[in-house]
């Protein structure tokens, strides 16, 4: 099974990996499993350095670019279904990221790594605790 970093996740594995949950950390000792981040946690990245809201030692193309390399992490194109898809999804959670992760998950069949509960409610199978 293939693994969905969820933007948080991902800032943490490359910053500060004690704040990974037991699950998590196991998971991504798993030589077996391709790790992935949606298009979307690049955005939500790129948009919280712009404001002020996510300080990184580089500017997220370079940060972003070094880091899914040295971490094995593939980034997905987003496709339009994933987007149309986003839209289906129950109104539990107006985060667009979140929303755009969770169909992108579901639509690629991975689970995600995130201690963030709407993404059960969508239907995603969660690593964490």
């Amino acid at each position: 099974m293939s693994l969905m970093l969820d933007t948080c996740a991902f800032i943490w594995l490359t910053s500060s990996p004690d704040k990974l949950g037991y699950e998590a950390v196991k998971a991504l000792e798993d030589i077996h499993q391709e790790r992935f981040i949606s298009q979307a946690s690049v955005w939500e990245i790129v948009l919280k350095y712009q404001t002020g809201k996510l300080l990184l030692p580089q500017k997220p193309e370079k940060w972003i670019e070094e880091q899914t390399q040295i971490q094995d992490i593939t980034i997905l194109n987003l496709e339009r279904t994933v987007i149309y898809n986003s839209g289906n999804l129950p109104p539990i959670h107006k985060d667009p990221f979140d929303r755009i992760i969770a169909a992108d998950a579901l639509y690629h069949r991975m689970k995600i790594l995130s201690p963030d509960d709407p993404y059960r409610h969508y239907g995603c199978k969660v690593i964490w605790q």
